[in-house]
């Protein structure tokens, strides 16, 4: 759930959440501000073998983000605890319109030892990555009936959409903005250089979550059968958990049929949404923890592989690509050292 704030939106106290419904409801546009159409886009990421079989990418948190000044909107000291709680049930997938930018090759691509996926926008697949829906009970009717304000609030920020980052001097407000996307897609100016588009995904709905053996518990004590987490031993005391899927399970076992108000989908969500936010902001503010979520491997166009990768795992790669059918459809690029300038050339 939303973390109360309050902003000033014409003259009202209100949530800013409740905000940016309002907004939404009188101009439809506006939610979209952030949006840019775009046919190909581009991952920086080190070289994990494993992404080419399980095609698994990582969604950021806020308490992972490298950025200080991330989800964190301009609030003064009155508010900083709420600001600093805000937004921890989302995650954030960066991407960028360009593949040779050399600060990021170093940054994000494990200093040219990694690669850069090329993928087609159209077909990424997470559009349908919304939040879970919440519910409410009625006391008039006497059961639970979906609580369309929170459900929309949570459909404002724009869930598994590509969305442009805009980039400023000036940080976000927490008393006074026009569009709660602000808090999600502006930065600094100095980000400029990376041209930056993002996903913003509900944490609730990742496909696998690599989360510290400490956690284990809370999660064990949620879960009817803990076998149904799949769990992955890890190096480092880290497990892969398939959390979502198991707690659908226990929903989908306790919830046998509609209830005349809710379908019996609606109620398996709420309820698996109510029982991860028992720990989910504990989860979040673990920057170990790492939530994935899958890409339709039919959107990788391409793969560039950096100019230092180890030798072996490129002909790994290059192996499965050649031989699994769901990847042969994938063009691989090598980036070389330019001569005469900074810059890098890709050869297929």
């Amino acid at each position: 759930m939303f973390t109360a704030q309050w902003f000033s939106s014409g003259g009202v106290r209100c949530s800013p959440l409740n905000a940016a419904l309002f907004l939404i409801t009188t101009s439809r546009t506006l939610v979209n501000q952030g949006a840019k159409v775009l046919d190909k886009i581009y991952k920086y990421m080190p070289l994990r073998k494993e992404f080419f079989e399980n095609f698994l990418i990582r969604g950021s948190q806020k308490y992972a983000l490298n950025d200080p000044f991330e989800l964190r909107p301009s609030s003064g000291d009155v508010f900083k605890t709420l600001v600093d709680n805000a937004y921890y049930e989302f995650a954030i997938v960066s991407l960028s319109e360009t593949n040779n930018n050399l600060l990021m090759w170093s940054h994000y691509a494990d200093q040219h030892k990694g690669i850069v996926i090329e993928f087609d926008a159209d077909r990424l697949g997470f559009e349908s990555y919304k939040p879970h829906p919440v519910t409410t009970y009625d006391s008039v009717l006497e059961t639970e009936v979906l609580d369309e304000i929170e459900t929309n609030k949570r459909l404002s920020v724009n869930p598994g959409l590509i969305q442009r980052v805009r980039y400023n001097s000036k940080r976000p407000s927490y008393n006074n903005f026009e569009n709660i996307l602000e808090h999600f897609l502006v930065k600094s100016d100095e980000w400029i250089y990376e041209k930056e588009h993002r996903i913003v995904l509900p944490l609730v709905t990742a496909d696998r979550i690599i989360v510290h053996e400490s956690h284990l518990s809370d999660i064990e004590f949620f879960v009817q059968d803990p076998d149904n987490l799949d769990r992955k031993e890890l190096p480092n005391n880290m497990f892969m958990i398939n959390l979502r899927e198991a707690l659908i399970v226990d929903a989908e076992w306790l919830i046998r049929q509609d209830d005349g108000e809710l379908s019996r989908d609606e109620l398996v969500l709420a309820l698996v949404d109510n029982t991860i936010n028992e720990y989910l902001q504990k989860l979040s503010e673990d920057s170990r923890t790492i939530f994935l979520y899958e890409v339709d491997p039919s959107a990788i166009k391409s793969v560039y592989f950096g100019c230092k990768v180890d030798c072996l795992d490129k002909d790994y790669v290059i192996n499965l690509i050649e031989t699994e059918s769901e990847l042969q459809h994938i063009q691989v690029f090598h980036a070389e050292v330019s001569d005469e300038r900074f810059e890098l050339n890709f050869k297929n």
